[in-house]
């Protein structure tokens, strides 16, 4: 596939299909989230993919317990939510991050406190890295015939998923990737046209 049609074409996916993504298709997913740029080409990500049912049951209650003591409603038995979806697909890909420190934000550090911490605020190249990667874990993934969906939603459970998943400092979850065989795509939103998204100087 082309890879304008491929980034193009690829959508946020809420509704998939029961069947089950092969390892193998996975781990070609994967292995383009590698090819992205990533700071000092650390690439300071992993992926753990979770598809096991009774995991994701627990994973799902988790997120949902903390909703409700926040919001003070129980979440609806069986609709995915903006916060729970992962559970309702084959495959939740639990993206996990390592914080990385280049030359420049050690200087910084060492000579200027207050730009270091806006830098790893405001820039965090580390986690540049991070979402450039699950941007083209993604666009494999439409690629390959797969739906996929980015979340951030379930990380106010963040400390107790990260229990679940054994996942231990300084690593750190950062987003989690519903994935499976789309069931059904919604209208694409429309986008902005390039032109008023850029500036010639």
């Amino acid at each position: 596939m082309d890879v304008f049609m491929a980034m193009k074409g690829r959508q946020s996916i809420r509704k998939f299909r029961k069947e089950a993504v092969p390892k193998d298709q996975i781990l070609r997913m994967v292995e383009a989230a590698t090819w992205a740029p990533t700071a000092g080409n650390s690439q300071n990500f992993r992926f753990i993919v979770v598809q096991d049912k009774e995991t994701l049951a627990r994973m799902r209650g988790i997120v949902d317990e903390i909703l409700a003591r926040l919001t003070g409603k129980d979440a609806p038995p069986d609709k995915p939510s903006s916060h729970n979806l992962f559970a309702y697909a084959p495959a939740a890909v639990c993206v996990v991050g390592t914080p990385f420190e280049s030359a420049t934000d050690k200087a910084l550090r060492e000579k200027d406190p207050e730009r270091y911490k806006a830098r790893r605020f405001q820039v965090n190249p580390g986690l540049q890295g991070i979402s450039a990667g699950i941007a083209q874990f993604l666009v494999a993934a439409y690629a390959l015939g797969y739906g996929t969906c980015w979340m951030t939603g379930p990380l106010l459970a963040k400390s107790e998923l990260e229990s679940t998943l054994l996942v231990k400092y300084p690593e750190e979850l950062v987003a989690i990737i519903a994935l499976g065989k789309p069931d059904s795509a919604p209208a694409k939103p429309p986008r902005k046209p390039p032109e008023e998204l850029t500036t010639f100087r």
